[in-house]
C-alpha cells in the first residue's frame, strides 16, 4: 500500500487539477447565485506558476511513473470536495482516488473564493483563491494556503 503524503495537496506541489461541478436542476440543489453559476462547472488545472501540469508524468520515491490530478468540486450552496487522482503507468485502468470534503464561499467585494476543507486525517485547511480572470472557459488567480501562494490557471471541461 502506497502512502500518499498530504504535501501533494498543497498548491506548491507541481501537479494539480481543478474540477468545479456546477449547479444542477435538481430540486434539492439550492438556487445558484450569479457568482456560483459562473464559478460552477467542471474545470481542470492547466498551469501552476506558469508550468503546464495537464498530462505531466511524475516519478515517485520508488520509481513508479504516474500522472496526478487534483479535482475540486464547487456546488451551489457552498459544498466543496477535493479529489486526488493518481494514475500509474503500470496500472492505468486502476487509478487511486482520495476524496476530502469542505465548504466554499465567493466574496464579490474582493473577488476571492474562501475554501475550507478537512483531510482524511482530520486536519483542517483554510485557503483563499483570489480571482484575476474568470469567464465561461477560463479561471485564473492566486491560491493562498497556510504554506504557500501559487498562480493557477484552469480551463472548463
Amino acid at each position: 500500500v502506497m502512502k500518499h503524503n498530504l504535501k501533494y495537496l498543497a498548491p506548491a506541489a507541481a501537479v494539480t487539477t481543478l474540477f468545479l461541478l456546477g449547479c444542477g436542476d435538481d430540486e434539492a440543489t439550492p438556487d445558484c447565485t450569479d457568482d456560483e453559476a459562473l464559478l460552477g462547472g467542471s474545470w481542470q488545472l492547466l498551469k501552476e506558476d506558469g508550468v503546464t501540469i495537464k498530462g505531466k508524468i511524475e516519478t515517485n520515491d520508488i520509481g513508479e511513473e504516474y500522472t496526478y490530478a487534483l479535482v475540486y468540486k464547487f456546488e451551489c450552496g457552498g459544498d466543496f470536495e477535493i479529489r486526488q487522482v493518481f494514475s500509474y503507468s503500470n496500472d492505468p485502468e486502476n487509478p487511486v482516488n482520495d476524496l476530502y470534503e469542505g465548504t466554499w464561499e465567493f466574496d464579490s467585494a474582493d473577488e476571492t473564493i474562501s475554501i475550507g476543507w478537512t483531510s482524511g486525517f482530520g486536519d483542517s485547511y483554510d485557503w483563499n483563491f483570489e480571482i484575476d480572470e474568470v469567464s465561461e472557459t477560463l479561471l485564473k488567480g492566486s491560491l493562498y494556503t497556510e504554506e504557500d501562494t501559487v498562480l493557477q490557471e484552469f480551463s472548463k471541461l
